[in-house]
């Protein structure tokens, strides 16, 4: 009976002192866990303020640049390696200004795999590091026909003291492509909106849009495509292909090659091109000019936009003058144009 005593009390003793290993085992597991832990957060919190660094570190970097500087650095962080400064005193007597405080570039960007051409202008005093509004401004006319050259955007950037932006759509000028008139090189556009957001001096709640003759139609299908676009001018724009099929018998061969057909035959591809048709798909407000006597797009379409914009209760003004002048812009439409991208809403 005594040896069996002493067998059970040794059991028991074997079994509190498994015990306490197992509760000493734990506890260091979890001081184990909890240093493991420790330092995990400790190395998340370095890493976090190691970025935090770098960009204050990229933003001072940025400020310390010259104007050419900026746009450059801007151009490649965004994969444009093919650009050259264009140089504007080329144009100063031309123009009659001094272009001495203003910057111009000539670029090519990626757009549906295609090389397209674009043209980037700012005052340099717009280019200081801090956020501002920019235009974007979409050509008339086709192929190469209107193309952009050197100096359309700098014209711009100085009537409107703004950095205006602008590319030459597939098929047009030394773009790759074929022109679509509205087709699918209204992605050319929109990447150009893409861009905007990315550059460091753009404030990318204040990216504008100005089209004028086809660059209107262009402007129009943009913006119901893309709400990013602040405020939109459009200046004597084509708003219905349909009309101006009819109106121009001169323009119904380049309508016919370049939209694929007449609007019998292809009346989908027109109504798409036409923003009177989807009028009430436009939400950003507009400020369209339009001469009375315009001979290359008729007030008729016009009249005809802004009345489907008017039912439609859009946000919209509209100002014609007497003439027939296609695609000008008088002094006063100019200072009008200023006021309006620039007022606060």
């Amino acid at each position: 009976m005594k040896k069996e005593k002493v067998i059970g009390i040794g059991v028991l003793l074997g079994i509190v002192i498994l015990a306490v290993i197992v509760v000493v085992v734990a506890g260091n597991r979890g001081k184990t866990k909890s240093k493991t832990e420790n330092e995990a957060e400790i190395q998340t919190q370095k890493e976090s303020e190691s970025e935090e660094s770098k960009t204050e570190t990229a933003s001072a970097d940025k400020e310390s640049l010259n104007e050419e500087e900026l746009v450059e650095e801007n151009f490649r962080q965004e994969g444009i390696t093919e650009y050259e400064k264009i140089n504007l005193a080329d144009y100063e007597s031309q123009a009659g200004i001094d272009l001495s405080e203003y910057v111009s570039y000539r670029f090519y960007y990626d757009s549906d795999g295609l090389k397209i051409e674009g043209y980037f202008s700012a005052p340099k005093d717009l280019l200081d590091g801090q956020k501002t509004s920019c235009l974007i401004y979409n050509h008339g006319g086709n192929q190469d026909y209107g193309a952009l050259e050197n100096i359309e955007t700098c014209f711009y950037a100085y009537q409107l003291h703004t950095i205006c932006i602008a590319s030459n759509y597939r098929g047009c000028g030394n773009s790759e492509g074929e022109d679509q008139f509205g087709g699918a090189d209204v992605d050319d556009v929109i990447r150009l909106l893409d861009l905007c957001e990315q550059f460091s001096y753009i404030e990318k709640d204040a990216i504008n849009m100005m089209g004028i003759s086809r660059g209107g139609m262009m402007a129009y299908e943009v913006l119901r495509q893309d709400e990013r676009v602040h405020k939109a001018v459009i200046v004597s724009g084509l708003s219905d292909c349909f009309m101006a099929y009819e109106e121009r018998s001169d323009m119904q061969t380049v309508f016919d090659s370049l939209v694929g057909g007449s609007p019998e035959e292809m009346p989908e591809e027109y109504e798409k091109r036409s923003a009177t048709y989807w009028a009430d798909e436009i939400n950003t407000p507009l400020l369209i000019i339009h001469a009375t006597g315009d001979e290359k797009v008729s007030i008729a379409q016009a009249d005809k936009l802004t009345e489907a914009l008017e039912q439609a209760g859009k946000t919209y003004e509209y100002i014609t003058f007497d003439g027939n002048s296609h695609g000008e812009i008088r002094p006063e439409d100019g200072e009008k144009i200023k006021a309006f991208l620039e007022e606060q809403e």
